[in-house]
C-alpha cells in the first residue's frame, strides 16, 4: 500500500499537487492475510487510520456493510417524506399517479443517493423494498389489514420493485 501511495504522490508533485495530510485518512478493509494495519506515511507524516469516512456523502465503513449508510439515508427520506405529508400526501385531490411520481422524484433520490457504490445483499433490499412499501401504504391510506397485495400498490402507483430499482442504479 505505502509503494501505491508514493507512486500517487510523485505523480501529484509532477503537476504541482501534494496529498493533503490533514484531509486524508486510510480505511482498511478485513482481509485474512494481514494480521495487521501498517502504517502509511506521506512526506514523513502518518495518515490517520479510520474505522469509517464519509465520501461524497455516503459514509463508508471499514466493516463493508452498508447497515449504518442505509439507515442515515431511510432518516433523511423519511424527513423529506414528511414535510410533504399535509400538503401532497393527505391531498385527496392530487391523483395516485402524481403522488407515485413525485415520490420517485423527491424519497427515492434522498433514499438512495450513492446506491451505485453499495454493495448490496438481500436484507438491504428486503429492508429498503419494506421503507418504500410503508411510505406507498401510507401515501395511499392502506393498511395490512386491507389485504391489498405489494404488487398491486406498485402498479397503482407506476414504481417498481425496489430491486429493479437498485439494479438499474447499479448498471449506470
Amino acid at each position: 500500500m505505502q509503494n501505491i501511495i508514493d507512486a500517487f504522490s510523485d505523480a501529484l508533485m509532477k503537476f504541482g499537487l501534494k496529498i493533503n495530510i490533514k484531509k486524508t485518512e486510510v480505511l482498511y478493509q478485513p482481509n485474512s492475510s494481514r494480521t495487521r494495519e501498517e502504517d502509511i506515511m506521506v512526506d514523513g507524516n502518518k495518515l490517520k487510520s479510520v474505522l469509517e469516512l464519509t465520501y461524497l456523502g455516503s459514509t463508508i465503513s471499514s466493516n463493508g456493510y452498508m447497515d449504518d449508510e442505509i439507515q442515515k439515508r431511510m432518516a433523511k427520506a423519511s424527513a423529506s417524506f414528511g414535510r410533504l405529508r399535509q400538503r401532497l400526501w393527505n391531498n385527496q385531490h392530487v391523483s395516485l399517479r402524481v403522488k407515485g411520481n413525485i415520490y420517485r422524484v423527491v424519497a427515492l433520490p434522498t433514499l438512495l443517493y450513492g446506491a451505485e457504490a453499495w454493495t448490496v445483499y438481500r436484507r438491504l433490499v428486503k429492508m429498503l423494498h419494506a421503507f418504500m412499501m410503508r411510505h406507498l401504504r401510507s401515501i395511499m391510506r392502506i393498511t395490512w389489514m386491507d389485504k391489498v397485495t405489494n404488487k398491486e400498490i406498485l402498479e397503482r402507483t407506476g414504481l417498481p420493485y425496489m430491486e429493479d430499482i437498485l439494479i438499474r442504479k447499479n448498471l449506470r
